[in-house]
Order: C-alpha cells, then structure tokens, then sequence
C-alpha cells in the first residue's frame, strides 16, 4: 500500500509517493530521469526493493509528472534541493538515494551540497557532466534533440520510435513500450518542459572535481548496451569518486526492463549491506 502527498521548495511543488515496508530501516531516494514522470519507476521494480527491505519514496521532478511547471533557468542542484525536501516532507533524516541518467547526475549533486544526509548513492546510467565521458551515439543524440508532440498517440508513436534507439535490445518490443508510455502519459507528463531539465544539465557541467571529494559509499550501475549514455559515462563516475563500487550490466541499454529488476534490487542490497 503506498502513500502520496506533496513537498515544497519555495514556489516549487514536488508530488511524491511512499511504498513502506513495515519495521524498515532503509530508506530509499528514487530520483527520476530526463522528462519522466515517477511512475517510470514502475510498481513491480519498487515491490523488488521492498521485498529487500527498503522503504520506498518516489517523486515527479520539477517540469515533469504533476510537480510545477517552470520557466526554466535552473541547474541541477535546485533539483537536488528538491530531492532534499522530498526527503524533509518524508520525514526522513538520511536516506539512501538511486537516481537514473539525469537522476543519477542529481544524487551525485546531492553528495556534493549535503553529504550529510545521505547514506549511499547509487548512480546509474548516468555520467559526471564531462563531455569526454559518456556521450550518446549519433542516432541516439538525434533522437534526444528532437521534441515530444504532446498531443497522446503523437507521442506514445514517438516515444516507441526513440525507445527502441536506447533500449536494452534483447526482449524489446513495441508493444511492451508503449504501454509503458501510456501508463506514463495516462499519469501526467510535460513534454514541453523537457527542454528545462535539459538545459539544467548543460547549465551545471563537470563535477568531476566536486566528486572526488565526496566519499559517500556509492554504486556505479550501467549497461554494456546504453546508446544515450555510452558506458565510459558509468566507468568515469566511479573512477573519480573515491569510494564507489562499479558493476557492468550485460546487455542492459538506457531503460529500466523488468527483467534487470530483481538483479538491481540485489546489487543495491548487497551494496548496502556491504557498505554501509
């Protein structure tokens, strides 16, 4: 059974969902990516972590699911204000936190601003904001540059074109897309407001200095397989931070397909078990 409600950073409204686990002591962060909506993450991938013993919260970014629609001109650290006042409005102290491509470059912020509050973080799919590291293939920058219709078959058509650039390749089909698209969609997405996100990510740049004093226990998880993020994006993230556990997904692209749920959930566990 899980719980909704609504957390605050100034004019910014963050709506957000808790999954609890009865006499849980993990407290886990799921920070979504580029434009999606928290139902990216889908139930059956957070009844994995709960079956491993987290507490579950997940939210919809600013400029994406139900959270504000803002005019832009922000960078990623706003957005990890965000996550920290989700986890306030949580009532969490610290928290574990697993964020996924642009996700996994805003828990890597929140290690740098306030390290304080988290316990690990795991960074997946993701890159440090170097340019050298993890860049997306040609096709796959295309596809990235080009805008959502917003109008619904428009862009469920367009997400299953796009999808299929970047996804793990081995079990893909159409159909399975688009009906996460639809759940998607069907929940609230802004497609217009992409473009704000995204420019937060280039407003914000390297952080590979910052990173390198950041010694939070942290897991590296990426796909062999990912077009948008080139795995040299993954290998860089966990040579620059000091204290980072690096595991290499065997044909995983840049998406989250059930069938890497149960093994996710295991390396976080094991991670946390492990390292913190």
């Amino acid at each position: 059974m899980n719980e909704d409600s609504w957390a605050h950073n100034g004019d910014v409204r963050l709506r957000w969902e808790r999954f609890p686990v009865k006499d849980a002591n993990k407290r886990l962060l799921l920070v979504s990516g580029l434009s999606s909506p928290m139902v990216a993450y889908e139930e059956g991938f957070v009844a994995e972590l709960n079956r491993r013993g987290f507490d579950v919260v997940r939210f919809d970014n600013r400029d994406a699911g139900r959270s504000t629609a803002t005019e832009g001109g922000y960078k990623l650290t706003d957005m990890a204000a965000d996550a920290f006042a989700v986890m306030d409005a949580a009532d969490w102290p610290t928290a574990h936190v697993f964020g996924m491509s642009m996700g996994g470059m805003i828990v890597q912020q929140m290690g740098i601003d306030r390290a304080e509050r988290l316990d690990s973080i795991v960074s997946v799919m993701s890159n440090t904001g170097n340019p050298d590291y993890g860049r997306p293939s040609e096709a796959a920058m295309e596809a990235l540059m080009t805008p959502s219709p917003t109008e619904r078959e428009a862009w469920l058509d367009h997400r299953v074109k796009v999808d299929q650039i970047w996804a793990t390749p081995k079990g893909w089909s159409a159909e399975q897309s688009r009906a996460k698209g639809e759940a998607m969609f069907d929940y609230g997405v802004q497609p217009l407001q992409t473009a704000h996100q995204f420019n937060a990510i280039m407003a914000s740049g390297r952080r590979d200095q910052e990173l390198a004093s950041v010694t939070t226990p942290t897991l590296v998880l990426h796909g062999d397989k990912d077009t948008l993020i080139h795995p040299s994006g993954g290998e860089h993230t966990a040579a620059v931070m000091p204290n980072t556990t690096h595991h290499v997904l065997d044909g995983m692209g840049h998406d989250l397909p059930a069938e890497y749920w149960s093994l996710i959930a295991d390396h976080v566990a094991s991670f946390v078990a492990e390292s913190c």
